[in-house]
């Protein structure tokens, strides 16, 4: 079983990543922490996950294993294999997608690429559980407010998400957390 892999990046771009351990090279599609924090000609040890089915042999990699849990939790969603988690990965942050999970927020979920209301919806109920370490139950109508507050404004879900999980949302009434999001979104 392969859990870890090290190697250096030879390419890095949105639709492929090429690591070379030794005298292999190994191609994987990148996800969203490893676009954001990877560069090429440099070392990592990603987290990994060997995939292997009666059509093909695939290797997953992941910037942590947050990322890898969230991808084997995804994969295991019914009508959800590892390709789409694998897609989902690559278009948003493994504590966004955890933080929505928890919220229950299928809005944003269905927004994610080919997922749609009933997917988001299977994902919430199936996945309810998983990753409630990383938000408190009683934030999660804050969180819920804040992120269609601010979405109606017009910004990326995405990017809310990434402001307002450097919040104390457990001490700020609703109106300063929005405030104090839009000051860091503009």
């Amino acid at each position: 079983m392969i859990r870890k892999i090290k190697g250096i990046i030879n390419k890095l771009n949105t639709t492929e990543i090429i690591i070379q351990t030794g005298n292999l090279f190994f191609e994987s599609i990148p996800t969203y922490r490893i676009l954001k924090n990877c560069k090429e000609n440099e070392e990592y040890t990603f987290d990994a996950f060997l995939d292997i089915n009666e059509w093909n042999i695939s290797l997953y990699l992941f910037y942590d294993d947050l990322e890898r849990s969230m991808f084997v939790n995804l994969k295991k969603v019914s009508k959800l294999g590892a390709k789409s988690a694998l897609k989902i990965l690559q278009n948003a942050d493994a504590e966004n997608i955890a933080t929505m999970i928890s919220a229950n927020d299928t809005n944003g979920l269905s927004k994610l690429p080919g997922i749609g209301k009933k997917t988001a919806e299977r994902i919430a109920n199936e996945l309810k559980n998983k990753f409630d370490s990383l938000i408190s139950s009683e934030n999660n109508s804050k969180l819920n407010d804040a992120l269609d507050a601010l979405e109606a404004l017009g910004f990326e879900r995405n990017k809310i998400y990434s402001v307002l999980k450097n919040m104390d949302m457990e001490n700020l009434p609703l109106e300063n957390i929005i405030t104090q999001a839009l000051k860091k979104l503009w």
